[in-house]
């Protein structure tokens, strides 16, 4: 009856209303998740999961009181800024707030939940661009709705709102200017802190104690200073204040790391003086050194701490003279720690192998780089290292080749393994020449099989080997100074790796000369050896700066039989081992001699790699280009490094046997355009080993081509490049071309530099 009368007289009937709780339900929906989101406007954990979920709460409010346009226009820029997942609810919003655009009267609960669903997409952006892209989008997108919702409010509505706002907008000034005028008071001492603290941190890495503890006292006293100023309870309303405090939460957590770092290396600098600790008279005060170990682990484990802290305030959104600082002390710190943990290490691992837990005997092997092996050169000359309590022996040196007479006295040489070794050069056996087994590039394996065989010549178990060549001695001579060496002059750090790679063949032409030529040679190597070790050297630092050429580029290696040993001698370089793809790509190409001459002292090596790489699959397709130039004449050399005792080639002439070290598969190879057969190929350090023979006449030059396919991991591509040891260094070029859709970041071409195993790691992201 009632709706017959309102017909009868010409009246709609009214629509349903909407609940009134519909929006604010949807709003406490949307806070909730909005905490959860992830956002970190201020970068306080508690205050963060607030700010998300109140702009949530607001932006939903707003939405179910703005114009259709502005919620069309939140929309469109949450779809269009959506990745991954997060594209699924923005594309419903959209579809919601198009929806919602056609009824003539508005729907508030299908309004706030476009908001909802739109502020939840804003929340979750991921980084695109400048840092702050994604808060200047959601601000571009929310500003709108936020006014147009705002300004549709009855009139005591946009009253509250005013008035919240500018109590947030004074409130945020109120918190933050006790910060700034602590910090505009603090700027000096904090400078002057850092300053101290960068000299006293490279002072401690040095062993210089006194200077350090001057230097720290300094740094100390100035950061104490600015903690009292920014630290105090009525600077901390700016951290409730987005990018404020950031700044904040960075310039106190520096300056605690640095007054707690300055505290702890000024009590123990004192106690770390690598200056008093040095090699004299044939030993080194073992007692001295593991003194060093309780006072560097006290540091270390500080520095440690403070790398950790500072990596936790780091922030994009911190102000120019804040992040620089920042950066630049945690730069500091961080090499310190890294100074610290080594040097740790170091005082806790050396005096074992000084012979401070009982004695230790040393292979000390000469190499000789004019006729290549796989770790560098032919094992000319041997000597024994004793050390017992920090004092060191030299005994026995001579030509290697007393010791393959002493191993044939024997019955010859037997090797049980390593079982790579054993696969790849066991039909050329090398056990029966001690000078051949430096064939492998490895110079963990060299050591095994050097014990076993010097065992099997009668000689008791080493514990490790030295490896030294013409460069290293050079180097070492630099801290002894000359040596008169009988038959072959004075050999300085000047003339050493001249004379003993190419001078002493030209010294001792003749065939007939050779063996006169290499008992001299381990005479000189005696007599050097004999002062390094029966002398003194300077300290550590001036050591490791001299020596640190030589150990990088493979001329000066060391590895022990004893496992605790080996992560330490793995840590500075001196273990020569091969190195690991790490699921990542790797090259190596090695030249072994195979006409027994001295010819490699002329050979340049060039490598050129040409990589197209898809990061997003891992797919790797590589041409190597090596071109191996043979820098020997035909004629007026020795016949000894030019002529051939195992082929019939021209004076002059290179025979090399080469293997290429990569994990991937080989499509083939060409030598200077024409097809090559690969002689054998087999498994070696987890890598696939392909070799060949290539032959380069007198002056002239082969281009190997060779070409990989495979997979390695995808993302970022990481290639390990590894270096022979050469009289000539080689030299590496590496080029990286991204699948279509990809684009590098940073340079896609790579010089690699000197160095036995150089790495490369090589980013892309997606282009358009």
């Amino acid at each position: 009856m009632a709706g017959r009368s309102a017909r009868r007289s010409g009246t709609r009937p009214r629509p349903p209303r909407e609940p009134w709780w519909a929006p604010w339900l949807l709003a406490g929906g949307a806070a909730a998740a909005g905490a959860l989101a992830g956002a970190h406007p201020t970068g306080t954990p508690v205050v963060d999961p607030l700010y998300g979920a109140v702009f949530a709460a607001g932006v939903t409010l707003a939405a179910a009181r703005a114009g259709r346009v502005t919620l069309l226009w939140l929309a469109m820029v949450a779809t269009v800024a959506a990745r991954s997942v997060v594209v699924f609810p923005a594309a419903a919003g959209l579809l919601l707030a198009f929806a919602a655009a056609f009824p003539r009267r508005p729907w508030r609960a299908l309004d706030a939940l476009t908001g909802a669903l739109a502020v939840q997409v804003l929340l979750r952006l991921p980084g695109v661009g400048f840092h702050g892209a994604t808060a200047l989008i959601a601000a571009a997108a929310t500003a709108p709705l936020l006014l147009s919702g705002a300004w549709n409010l009855p009139a005591g509505g946009r009253r509250w709102v005013r008035r919240a706002a500018l109590a947030a907008v004074g409130l945020a000034v109120v918190f933050c200017v006790p910060l700034g005028v602590a910090a505009l008071r603090s700027h000096a001492a904090l400078a002057r802190g850092i300053d101290a603290a960068e000299g006293a941190l490279g002072s401690v890495g040095a062993g210089n104690a006194s200077s350090a503890k001057q230097e720290m006292a300094v740094a100390a006293g100035d950061f104490s200073a600015v903690a009292r100023e920014v630290g105090p309870w009525w600077t901390a309303g700016a951290r409730l204040v987005p990018v404020a405090s950031q700044q904040r939460q960075a310039v106190s957590a520096a300056v605690s790391v640095a007054r707690d770092v300055a505290v702890v290396a000024d009590r123990e600098a004192g106690r770390i003086d690598y200056a008093g600790l040095h090699y004299q008279a044939g030993g080194i005060n073992l007692a001295e050194l593991r003194a060093l170990h309780g006072p560097l682990h006290v540091v270390d484990t500080d520095l440690t701490a403070g790398v950790r802290t500072l990596a936790g305030v780091q922030s994009p959104w911190l102000l120019q003279p804040v992040e620089s600082r920042l950066r630049r002390l945690d730069r500091e710190v961080a090499r310190a720690q890294a100074s610290a943990s080594l040097a740790d290490q170091v005082v806790a691992g050396a005096p074992a192998l000084l012979g401070g837990d009982g004695t230790r005997r040393y292979f000390v092997a000469f190499m000789d780089t004019s006729e290549n092996r796989g770790l560098g050169g032919l094992l000319a000359s041997y000597a024994i290292l004793t050390v017992r309590g920090g004092h060191l022996k030299l005994s026995g040196a001579a030509d290697v080749g007393t010791l393959n007479q002493e191993l044939a006295a024997h019955g010859g040489g037997h090797l049980s393994g390593p079982p790579d070794f054993l696969a790849r050069y066991g039909d050329q056996r090398p056990q029966d020449y001690f000078q051949d087994l430096t064939i492998s590039p490895d110079l963990p394996t060299v050591t095994d099989v050097v014990n076993q065989l010097y065992t099997e010549a009668g000689h008791p178990p080493i514990d490790g080997m030295l490896l030294v060549d013409p460069r290293s001695l050079a180097a070492l001579l630099s801290f002894t100074g000359p040596v008169a060496a009988p038959g072959l002059g004075e050999i300085s750090a000047s003339n050493a790796a001249g004379l003993l790679s190419t001078g002493q063949y030209a010294l001792y032409p003749a065939p007939s000369q050779q063996t006169l030529r290499r008992r001299l040679l381990a005479g000189a190597l005696a007599v050097a050896f004999e002062r390094l070790s029966s002398g003194s050297l300077p300290g550590p630092r001036v050591l490791a700066d001299t020596l640190s050429p030589q150990v990088h580029g493979g001329d000066l290696l060391f590895w022990s039989l004893h496992p605790q040993d080996q992560p330490l001698l793995r840590r500075v370089g001196l273990a020569g081992a091969f190195p690991s793809a790490a699921g990542g790509d790797l090259l190596g190409f090695v030249t072994q001699n195979s006409a027994g001459n001295k010819i490699d002292a002329y050979l340049h090596k060039a490598i050129a790699d040409d990589v197209t790489y898809d990061p997003s699959t891992g797919e790797v397709s590589a041409t190597v280009h090596v071109t191996l130039r043979n820098g020997a004449p035909a004629s007026g050399l020795s016949s000894a490094v030019i002529g051939s005792v195992t082929h019939d080639v021209a004076p002059g002439t290179n025979r090399t046997w080469f293997t290429i070290y990569s994990p991937l598969r080989l499509a083939g190879v060409e030598i200077s355009g024409v097809s090559h057969e690969v002689v054998t190929t087999g498994k070696e350090f987890g890598v696939e080993a392909y070799s060949g023979f290539v032959t380069i006449p007198p002056g002239g030059s082969r281009v190997l081509t060779a070409r990989l396919t495979g997979r390695v991991a995808g993302g970022s591509y990481r290639m390990t490049l590894y270096q022979q040891p050469m009289v000539i260094p080689q030299s590496a070029t590496l080029d990286v071309t991204p699948a279509p859709g990809w684009r590098s970041v940073g340079p896609a071409a790579w010089v690699a530099g000197p160095g036995m195993s150089v790495v490369r790691d090589f980013r892309f992201v997606r282009s358009g």
